[in-house]
């Protein structure tokens, strides 16, 4: 119970920090005294799962977790992959509490999302096997990363629920050892300032329209909005070939359909393939983690350069 009680301590106090910068920050939806960010941000970070079988189970005996189909299908692919092992029986509210802790919506969690989007990511519900639960039920919530060879690592323990990002990102770290080029932690970093780049480029378009709408027939203060969205329409474009090098020749592996942490709605419905800029059906080669749809919604192929499949790219609102 106090657990579950600093929890929600701790969210509550997240969340007013959030909320305060947001109003410092200014932006869309709600003018400039409000800001949340955009999906064409959030799609490059955001942490995505999907449920996957446990491994088989026979009377009390459990095989190894290395057997499972996904992380073989990794292995055989070269890349990584990571479990996440949860017990659904527990209350769901202090849970999502907890990946909320864990993958962070904001700039903080910006680089633990962009490492995760690089490996295969499965969940395991312990609760459906008993020998499973025997097995782990001390250990959960349990996170256990393999290495391009399908190798286990020694996994990352975070039991009564208590968030350890910080432990988490290195386990990935050390799973990702020679499986990029450059280094999975350079990658995220470098990744990670480019977003945020983006993210404060969309906040200055999203005033510089409001700006335009607001100038009625005062024609100075039009051209000035109109040439001020010409520039900043420059910027995108430079930022968004910068992404596509950046991706080139990266491999994302295909990505879940359940979201995890961030301000979402119900955990047991949150396609990851969906929203603007599809990153769904990733791959095993060159960076194309989707349809071809290079706009500002998705991280890989050669599309048409907007913002994302409801894009701005051609100086529209999209749709």
């Amino acid at each position: 119970m106090r657990t579950h009680t600093l929890l929600a301590t701790i969210a509550l106090a997240i969340l007013a920090t959030d909320t305060v910068d947001a109003q410092r920050r200014g932006g869309r939806g709600g003018g400039r005294n409000q800001w949340r960010r955009p999906e064409e941000i959030t799609n490059r970070v955001a942490v995505y799962f999907k449920e996957v079988d446990g491994p088989a189970t026979d009377g009390e005996k459990v095989a190894d977790l290395n057997t499972i189909e996904m992380v073989r299908a990794a292995a055989a692919a070269d890349q990584v992959s990571v479990l996440y092992l949860h017990d659904g029986e527990l209350e769901q509210r202090p849970v999502r509490t907890f990946e909320s802790l864990v993958f962070r919506s904001d700039i903080k969690g910006d680089e633990l999302g962009i490492k995760l989007r690089l490996f295969h990511c499965g969940m395991i519900d312990i609760s459906k096997e008993t020998a499973l639960k025997e097995r782990y039920g001390k250990k959960t919530p349990l996170f256990v990363a393999f290495d391009k060879s399908g190798r286990e690592l020694r996994p990352v323990s975070m039991t009564g629920l208590k968030p350890n990002p910080t432990a988490l990102e290195g386990l990935l770290d050390r799973a990702s050892k020679a499986a990029f080029k450059p280094t999975l932690p350079s990658f995220a970093k470098k990744y990670g300032k480019l977003v945020i780049d983006l993210e404060k480029l969309i906040k200055e378009q999203d005033a510089a329209e409001e700006d335009q709408a607001k100038a009625g027939n005062d024609k100075a203060k039009q051209n000035k909005a109109r040439r001020e969205l010409e520039a900043l329409a420059k910027q995108e474009q430079k930022l968004l070939e910068k992404e596509q090098e950046m991706l080139a020749d990266m491999q994302f592996p295909e990505r879940g359909n359940k979201q995890l942490g961030g301000r979402r709605g119900n955990r047991g419905n949150n396609d990851g393939n969906t929203g603007r800029g599809n990153n769904g059906a990733g791959n095993t080669g060159r960076g194309n983690t989707g349809s071809g749809n290079t706009g500002r919604g998705n991280t890989g192929g050669r599309g048409n350069g907007g913002r994302g499949n409801g894009g701005r790219g051609n100086g529209g609102r999209g749709n």
